[in-house]
């Protein structure tokens, strides 16, 4: 068992790395997003392992929060950059709020 926990852990700390690299490195907010998505679902599996390895359910409502917390910021984000059917923002990009230069 000790091996497996050990390459489990392996692969959860690659997963983690290649996350926080996707955020770092970008280059748009909606790669960024996809690396803050990432980063949570690892640190979900990796309290939800802890928790089976432990045999103890008390670190479920943390595993909700931290669910949740996920949704919310991808529909916000997805909002945020989402183009508008609003006539006085045309011309603006998606990426940036300001109007761009024609």
């Amino acid at each position: 068992m000790g091996i497996g926990i050990a390459l489990v852990l392996l692969l959860l700390g690659a997963t983690l790395a290649l996350a926080v690299f996707r955020i770092v490195r970008g280059p748009t907010i909606l790669d960024r997003m996809i690396g803050s998505d990432l980063v949570l679902t690892t640190a979900l599996v990796v309290i939800a392992a802890a928790m089976v390895i432990r045999r103890d359910l008390t670190g479920i409502p943390v595993l909700v929060v931290i669910a949740a917390t996920s949704v919310f910021a991808t529909v916000a984000v997805a909002r945020a950059v989402t183009p508008s059917s609003d006539p006085s923002d045309e011309g603006t990009d998606v990426a940036t709020p300001e109007r761009s230069e024609s």
